[in-house]
């Protein structure tokens, strides 16, 4: 497996160490140095639309490195760069744009958190995320700073659908929707996430937006 550090403070970087042969998966543009005997390429994965709506396919790009040698991954964000790692079998659901690397046996794939209507929208919120499956390392990044809870069955924290990171399997997601009269105007609508235990549940201090992710 790659090797994956945190860099830098400001704007931080992922610094990626590969070994002969090994490759990971990172966010299109996002290299900034390589060393020249790591390789470079695109590939693009297909994966069926977990809304069940048109198209029916999505696409994902992405750059490929294969080792040896190293790479620095940057977004040029302001906010921190966790590198994990997940055991055969486990997982992880994120934010699709917060996700800097993976390495590329792990597995990887599109799913529907939550399905939610909006008074005076006509068309349903999904609540998206990708979901990674290991072994493997990876690492996302935050906007701002990150919170971390590690929630015991029933307990539940509630939070804002752009500030929702990532969570664990078996971490259950509600939405409620509020507003409206009488005390917001009839046309003020929101949604706010209950997020219940058990499990790991991370939060941060940006505003990603959970649209899927698209071409």
């Amino acid at each position: 497996m790659s090797k994956m550090d945190h860099i830098g403070d400001v704007a931080p970087a992922l610094l990626l160490q590969l070994a002969a042969g090994e490759k990971s998966l990172v966010l299109l543009d996002s290299v900034k140095y390589r060393d020249p005997t790591v390789k470079v390429d695109r590939i693009r994965r297909t994966f069926p639309n977990p809304t069940g709506q048109w198209p029916t396919q999505l696409g994902r790009y992405f750059e490929t490195l294969e080792g040896p040698g190293s790479a620095t991954i940057s977004t040029g964000t302001v906010g921190e760069v966790r590198p994990q790692s997940l055991g055969a079998g486990e997982s992880i659901f994120l934010h699709h744009a917060s996700l800097l690397a993976h390495d590329a046996q792990m597995g990887f794939g599109l799913v529907v958190l939550a399905v939610y209507q909006v008074p005076g929208m006509q068309q349903p919120s999904y609540l998206e995320a990708v979901q990674l499956t290991g072994p493997g390392n990876y690492a996302f990044q935050t906007l701002g700073n990150a919170l971390t809870f590690q929630l015991k069955p029933g307990e539940t924290i509630r939070t804002v659908p752009h500030a929702l990171l990532g969570l664990s399997p078996g971490v259950g997601v509600r939405v409620n929707i509020f507003g409206g009269a009488p005390n917001f105007p009839t046309n003020h609508y929101f949604p706010l996430l209950d997020v219940v235990g058990p499990g790991t549940v991370m939060v941060h201090s940006g505003e990603f937006f959970m649209e899927g992710p698209r071409e």
